[in-house]
């Protein structure tokens, strides 16, 4: 019994992954808003929501916060949070070192 051999169009293989890298590459997040929900599972490990405004929101309410931060904190009950998503990105990636990832919520 032979080996089977198959072909495979290498520069075919190269473009799809490439345009499919540049799609990505090329997702603008300009304008659009996260809810807290989105902002953790996007770019918090899906830590917890009490996780995420106690050693990010908190912390870094003086940076993230304003008319320069990316986030509109909630109002209280009835009002959500509002995140800019794109600034709300670049911060995090910026600053992923400062955050305390392996913190554990107070009992």
């Amino acid at each position: 019994m032979s080996p089977i051999k198959i072909t495979i169009d290498q520069e075919y293989v190269e473009n799809l992954i490439n345009s499919r890298i540049d799609d990505l590459l090329n997702q603008d997040l300009s304008g659009i808003t996260w809810s807290l929900d989105e902002f953790r599972k996007k770019c918090c490990g899906n830590k917890s929501k009490e996780w995420v405004a106690l050693y990010i929101f908190s912390k870094f309410s003086d940076e993230i916060t304003g008319t320069d931060g990316w986030l509109i904190p909630s109002q209280g009950r009835g009002s959500q949070n509002i995140i800019f998503a794109k600034a709300a990105k670049e911060w995090m990636e910026e600053n992923r070192q400062r955050i305390d990832w392996r913190a554990k919520l107070p009992r």
